[in-house]
């Protein structure tokens, strides 16, 4: 989450999202990561919790990184 200013509580949750992503040993349980990310992100904006720059590039980051881990699953 470099770049980001995230609360320790909001950067702890994210990367423990990501680590869920990257450690997926299916498709189906890297979508659910995957989603459970979308939603985590999606309570942040609806809670006005960060900026709407900070919620695109999370966003961005939990895509990039559910695609990355669906490819290396699929390969």
């Amino acid at each position: 989450m470099e770049g980001m200013t995230l609360s320790p509580k909001i950067e702890r949750e994210a990367d423990k999202l990501l680590a869920q992503i990257a450690r997926a040993d299916s498709m189906i349980v890297a979508a659910k990561a995957g989603a459970r990310a979308e939603g985590f992100v999606l309570g942040l904006e609806s809670a006005r919790a960060l900026t709407e720059a900070t919620i695109d590039r999370l966003y961005v980051i939990f895509d990039s990184a559910t695609e990355q881990r669906l490819k290396a699953l699929a390969e």
